[in-house]
């Protein structure tokens, strides 16, 4: 505030004119609204600087708790290989005291002993026990990286003739074509024998294996191009190395893309079902990566018109001095191509031609598990086999079995779509099952099972033993059901109770024999007509069920009801037999004497004397 005065002439002051007041305000960065966004700023610095060394401690506490956890991974799978290591050690001993001596057995037995075919299911099984032991223990091998090059110079194109050229024999043996093609007649490079007769070997025993009876396994050696050039990791140095490529080309089923991503996996299963290729292990394809990828290599696999391609590309140092290739170069292919003979060599057959009175439909994806259940089934039952649940469902439509055995884990449908598929069909629904599987002792897949229609759930491995009398003890109740509608069984059709899996076609098929009961004209053709079902498909299923063709069960019906009438009514013989569809009393008693082994007369007279009433 300013005071103001004002002077006259005389510069005397006078009186107060006015009193000004005069009001100056703070400049911006001063003002309290200013100090309140200072404070703001201050506060959110605050927080994100508080933040940014919250989230750098939780990073650092993150990855050092990754780091323990992948330490404790790798600790964990090395004990782990260690462990299967150890075992696989422990194991030869004993397989190679069981080889011996069974091979000695096996001289000694004559060549049409019947011993000696379950003497080569045997042997063939604990080679391939074998066999997978030597997987895994050079798997691991590759694992740890003690693998040491040896590298010798020699003609590569003419290596791998010799090995393919001993597979021929395999191939004329299942009539595949083979054929193999290269860009020269000869390369002389440095390569290690060992390793790349194990990669042929293992690439050449796949595409034969699964290659169908007259099919075509090409090979196709050549000068990498440079697409393929590609697909290696690291920089290519065509100056000091050759690079080539070896392609195996078979005709076969084709891969989705899933099974692709997932090939070259160790114990690889492709989506909870067995891989086209290695059924036996799952560890040739991951071996042959691991082989290549030690050698600087790749592999690649793609699918081509009706063919599946293998295709390895190797770096190779240029040479100009051949070597020698050692006689002892082969023994591993000559071992791969021992196994395939025998796992190929055919079971006896001795007495499958003979017919049986029962069928049995065996749907297991294992050759040899598949052969040697065949062998032990076909000594009681008529065996048809199918390898997958496609077929296997297929097949049981065409053949009717009285029983069917599927493994759980198949390629195409599992045993729990082959079940639940089978009793939704109208053919097949009927048909006890057998469900075994090698997925370990689980209780969900126990309950699974019986709840989409298996009637027994086995576990592998089984005594075969077991395996055939529940196969038996199962038939002999489906027989047991049969004679529960026999002419021995005494009951008013109309108030029996059907406890099979059949049971709404059998109480419709006594529904209309009922409703029909006094029509003497009610035939076969009218029967069929009513059931509204093929008549050959009717045919079977009632045979199947009651064990008679439907003329047998239209009369056994009416001879029922017949009977029950001649036990609870007081109509006369002549009577009861107009009023179950026959026209000749005569005929009547003829039938109704060859049903229950007497004549209508004779029956009531007994159920007279075998009522309550009659003995007090």
């Amino acid at each position: 505030m300013f005071e103001v005065k004002a002077s006259n002439n005389d510069g005397i002051w006078g009186a107060d004119i006015s009193r000004l007041y005069i009001h100056v305000d703070p400049p911006f960065f001063l003002s309290w609204w200013a100090y309140l966004l200072y404070s703001l700023i201050v506060v959110v610095l605050l927080f994100f600087v508080i933040r940014y060394y919250t989230n750098k401690k939780m990073f650092k506490e993150r990855l050092a708790l990754e780091a323990i956890k992948e330490q404790n991974m790798k600790e964990l799978n090395q004990a782990r290989t260690n462990f299967f290591t150890n075992i696989s050690h422990d194991l030869k001993t004993p397989l190679t005291l069981v080889l011996d001596p069974l091979k000695q057995l096996k001289e000694t037995l004559g060549a049409n002993d019947k011993t000696a075919s379950y003497m080569q299911v045997i042997e063939k099984n604990v080679t391939r026990i074998q066999r997978m032991i030597s997987q895994l223990l050079r798997f691991r091998e590759i694992e740890s990286q003690k693998i040491t090059l040896n590298p010798q110079v020699a003609d590569f194109i003419g290596f791998v003739k010799d090995v393919f050229g001993l597979f021929e024999l395999y191939a004329n043996r299942k009539e595949i074509e083979t054929d193999m093609a290269a860009h020269q007649s000869q390369l002389l490079v440095a390569f290690d024998f060992d390793i790349i007769e194990k990669i042929l070997t293992n690439l050449f025993s796949n595409a034969l294996k699964y290659t169908p009876s007259k099919g075509y396994v090409g090979v196709r050696v050549y000068e990498s191009t440079p697409e393929e050039l590609n697909r290696l990791a690291r920089e290519v140095d065509q100056k000091e190395k050759e690079y080539i490529s070896v392609e195996v080309l078979n005709t076969g089923d084709n891969f989705s893309e899933e099974q692709i991503a997932t090939l070259f996996t160790s114990f690889n299963r492709l989506s909870a079902r067995r891989p086209t290729f290695e059924e036996s292990s799952g560890l040739g394809l991951a071996i042959v990566k691991e082989l290549v990828d030690t050698l600087g290599g790749t592999i690649w696999m793609v699918n081509k018109m009706n063919k599946v391609s293998f295709t390895i590309l190797l770096p190779f140092k240029r040479e100009a001095n051949p070597g020698q290739v050692g006689g002892t170069v082969y023994d591993y292919t000559i071992s791969e191509l021992d196994d395939m003979m025998l796992e190929a060599a055919a079971p006896d057959s001795t007495g499958k031609n003979a017919r049986k009175a029962n069928s049995v439909l065996l749907i297991e994806d294992d050759p040899s598990l598949r052969a040697y259940l065949e062998q032990r089934l076909s000594e009681k039952y008529n065996v048809y086999t199918a390898s997958d649940g496609t077929e296997g469902l297929t097949k049981a439509e065409k053949i009717y079995p009285q029983l069917i055995i599927t493994d759980l884990m198949m390629p195409g449908f599992n045993g729990f779509e082959v079940c639940r598929r089978l009793r939704q069909n109208f053919k097949t629904s009927h048909i006890p099952i057998v469900m075994i599987s090698g997925k370990g002792d689980d209780n969900q897949n126990k309950v699974k099972a019986l709840e989409t229609g298996a009637t027994v759930f086995i576990d592998k491995p089984f005594d075969v033993n077991y395996l055939l009398q529940q196969t038996e003890t199962i038939l002999k109740s489906q027989q047991e059901l049969k004679e529960k509608y026999s002419k021995r069984f005494l009951v008013d059709p109309s108030n029996v109770t059907i406890s099979s899996m059949d049971e709404e076609l059998l109480t419709k098929a006594m529904k209309f024999i009922e409703e029909n009961m006094d029509n003497p004209d009610y035939s076969v053709e009218r029967f069929v007509s009513d059931m509204n079902v093929g008549r050959t498909i009717l045919y079977q299923k009632i045979n199947d069920i009651v064990g008679m063709s439907i003329k047998e069960f239209i009369m056994n019906i009416r001879l029922k009801r017949s009977a029950y009438l001649l036990q609870h009514s007081d109509a006369t013989i002549a009577e009861i037999a107009y009023q179950t569809g026959f026209n000749n009393a005569k005929y009547f008693s003829i039938c109704f004497k060859k049903q229950f082994e007497m004549s209508p007369s004779e029956f009531r007279k007994q159920a007279a004397s075998e009522s309550p009433q009659a003995n007090t």
